[in-house]
């Protein structure tokens, strides 16, 4: 039985956060005899029983500037077809709220198969929340279970022709297993080679393990838009952040320590959290805010600092279970160097 695969991206409703959905629709061949067998391993993330080997395929998805890569695992049992799908979100999934993405996910994957829902409810594996709903397009019959387990959405699919039944729906949705992820090697974590980036456009430098992309966003404030530029690198335990944001005359009117705190509340918002600590903390003559916060996923430690009307954030974002071990050296690798004046 051969699919076509469909890949679906959404925004999200908050600007910073995604929701993908990769779903098939199929044709009809006669049932070969399916042999059942366990697929998927610790490196994936997931472990399900498949009647058959599944076709394994990779995509990259480009959503708001970034790319997400999309692994579906197919196969089919006569005129069924079983499908898993795996998308990591990296930090920003981890600091999404897992009920909106998978609503967003949901959302996405009815109106592309073109299908309405008959029922639907909220389900969990683990401590990973879920969403199950049957939907119907107008050949095809969908029962879909959904999980948002950290940055990964993970879901399961079956999808057969109307007024048909798959007598092995529920043996293949309640497989799915979610597996640890495979522990970094001491060998490979040594391997990181750290090195010094200096922006002298943008007068700083810091420590990173991978080079570092840039992210240029404009966001708006009371006095005009302004540019926020974000040098991500995401390491394999966790996402190490750089911002810039230079406020101009709008922060020369107002109390230092009020902007930090403003630029401290809007962190912990953005990622649904609560507050776990913070201090107050100086580079030299600047004054800055330390602070941890927790979310249902993710574990935040930043540092904030007001250099004249310039914000600069340094921001380790990790699994909420999972502290990476370097956070203190790329948070302390933080300097000010003499900002290279514009031609």
């Amino acid at each position: 039985m051969r699919s076509t695969p469909i890949a679906r991206c959404l925004p999200h409703p908050l600007p910073s956060l995604i929701a993908c959905t990769l779903l098939s629709v199929a044709t009809l061949l006669p049932a070969q005899g399916p042999k059942w067998q366990s697929i998927g391993s610790s490196t994936e993330g997931f472990r399900a029983q498949f009647p058959g080997e599944p076709q394994v395929s990779k995509n990259s998805v480009p959503v708001n500037g970034e790319n997400f890569e999309l692994r579906s695992y197919e196969t089919d049992a006569g005129s069924t077809s079983l499908y898993v799908g795996v998308c990591d979100y990296g930090v920003k999934g981890a600091a999404a709220d897992p009920r909106q993405m998978l609503s967003s996910a949901e959302k996405g994957a009815v109106e592309h198969m073109g299908a309405h829902i008959l029922t639907e409810k909220k389900i969990t594996l683990g401590s990973s929340p879920g969403v199950e709903f049957l939907a119907e397009s107008d050949s095809l019959h969908f029962t879909v279970r959904m999980y948002m387990a950290g940055s990964v959405l993970y879901q399961t699919m079956v999808a057969t022709p109307l007024k048909e039944t798959f007598a092995d729906t529920a043996r293949f949705l309640d497989s799915l297993e979610l597996l640890p992820p495979k522990p970094l090697a001491p060998a490979a974590a040594a391997a990181a080679d750290w090195k010094q980036y200096r922006y002298a456009d943008n007068g700083f430098s810091a420590w990173f393990p991978l080079p570092p992309e840039l992210q240029k966003q404009t966001i708006k404030t009371e006095s005009g838009p302004v540019e926020l530029r974000t040098y991500i690198a995401e390491d394999p335990s966790a996402a190490l952040i750089a911002a810039v944001c230079d406020y101009g005359a709008a922060a020369a009117a107002k109390d230092p320590d009020v902007l930090l705190e403003d630029a401290k509340k809007g962190a912990i918002l953005n990622v649904k959290g609560h507050l776990i600590s913070e201090k107050k903390i100086t580079l030299g003559a600047y004054r800055g805010i330390e602070f941890e916060a927790d979310s249902e996923t993710a574990h935040v430690s930043a540092r904030l600092y007001l250099v004249g009307n310039t914000l600069y954030q340094m921001i380790v974002a990790a699994p909420v279970n999972a502290r990476f071990a370097d956070t203190a050296r790329f948070l302390d690798s933080f300097e000010l160097i003499p900002m290279r004046s514009a031609d």
